[in-house]
């Protein structure tokens, strides 16, 4: 029986997943809900269906086909209610595409198929496939398996992750990959939970395994103003970036872009209040972060 997993986008010639030019996979169903995350729909393990009610014509053909009766008109606004069997019915019946599926299940087979239609591109630019998310290590199995059969057809891979999984499964996804891109978004610990919704003692731990393992990861940091930017923050990021050989760090900058996408799952946007960071205040983390020696330290301007 082929390994199958839930996929909410196959996004082609990115070029910020990584060397060249990629197709970067978007794997469905992440352990942490980061306020800040621009891919909401990334992060429950099935399907979800988001809402435009700019394209709604109000024709009724979701309400008619929806298995539960879970879709009611309400003001001229069709909202859905929470007792959503997460079929997409409804996204499949919508002609205006007012409803859209978030999710689709591949094989193993099926997605290399998909992503060698791009070995062109990968071959001339140096490029390759990146697994983000959602979170790979949600999907070991499926993860692992995808990263070795692109690496039997001479793919280049790189992983997207947040480092949170059991440990034996976390080196055997890192050790898949060519290249490792970990996010590192707090090193105080309630502030991570408060944030992100757990703790990071096994994010830590398993940055640190992989390091001695042998790995060098870029560490990706999201520069978030007001919740991770402080004084005492970036101190507590230099004092741990220091106990790690030379790594490449890059700053990424919190922007807004996913914003109304919460909106179109129904749910809140709880990083609402957050500016995006200006030049200045990127340039200061930078500048602060050259307290730990040794590590090359990058300003990304998008994230």
């Amino acid at each position: 029986m082929a390994t199958t997993a839930e996929i909410f986008n196959v996004q082609r010639f990115s070029t910020h997943d990584g060397p060249g030019i990629r197709t970067t996979v978007f794997l469905k169903g992440c352990p942490l809900s980061c306020w800040w995350c621009h891919n909401p729909e990334s992060q429950r393990f099935h399907t979800e269906v988001l809402y435009y009610p700019e394209r709604c014509r109000h024709c009724g053909d979701c309400i008619a086909i929806c298995p539960r009766e879970n879709i009611h008109d309400a003001g001229g606004i069709l909202q859905t209610g929470d007792n959503c069997a997460h079929c997409g019915a409804c996204a499949d019946a919508c002609v205006a595409e007012a409803r859209r599926r978030a999710g689709r299940t591949v094989s193993v087979p099926e997605l290399l198929a998909e992503v060698e239609k791009d070995l062109l591109f990968f071959d001339e630019s140096g490029g390759g496939v990146t697994l983000s998310g959602g979170e790979p290590a949600s999907r070991t199995a499926f993860s692992v398996e995808f990263l070795n059969a692109c690496r039997g057809r001479g793919i280049h891979t790189a992983i997207e992750t947040c480092g949170l999984a059991p440990l034996d499964a976390f080196l055997r996804l890192a050790t898949a990959a060519d290249l490792v891109f970990f996010d590192l978004k707090f090193i105080d610990s309630d502030a991570h939970q408060r944030y992100s919704g757990v703790t990071n003692h096994l994010i830590l731990r398993n940055l640190q395994a992989i390091v001695a393992d042998g790995i060098r990861p870029v560490i990706r940091i999201p520069v978030l103003p007001g919740l991770n930017d402080s004084d005492a923050e970036i101190a507590r990021f230099v004092e741990y970036l220091a106990t790690l050989p030379k790594l490449t760090i890059e700053l990424l900058p919190f922007h807004r872009i996913g914003a109304e996408k919460y909106a179109r799952l129904g749910r809140p946007y709880r990083a609402d209040g957050l500016h995006e960071p200006s030049p200045r205040e990127m340039a200061r983390f930078q500048a602060a972060l050259a307290g730990a020696p040794g590590h090359t330290i990058l300003c990304s301007a998008q994230s």
